[in-house]
């Protein structure tokens, strides 16, 4: 099975879209690998562009190897994401 990105509902809940995920992640901030039983995550922030009032935003993306991504949050970056797993 080819590997694939998935763009989960729960993703699209505040209007980012696939765009501006791979944006931030070719513009990094921050970089989290968490492994939560036996579960592959990214939590990342980075970059966005096109708009002044949110300069980056943070995503949280399940790993499956082989079988791809699936991005499940992504929203303006917020003062607490970081202290949250």
């Amino acid at each position: 099975m080819s590997s694939r990105m998935v763009f989960a509902r729960s993703a699209e809940r505040h209007g980012f879209t696939v765009a501006d995920v791979l944006f931030a992640y070719q513009h990094p901030i921050r970089r989290r690998l968490l492994v939560r039983g036996g579960e592959r995550y990214l939590k990342f922030t980075g970059r966005h562009h096109g708009d002044p009032l949110v300069p980056s935003i943070e995503v949280m993306m399940k790993i499956m190897p082989g079988r791809g991504i699936v991005v499940f949050h992504v929203n303006a970056e917020q003062g607490n994401f970081w202290d949250k797993d």
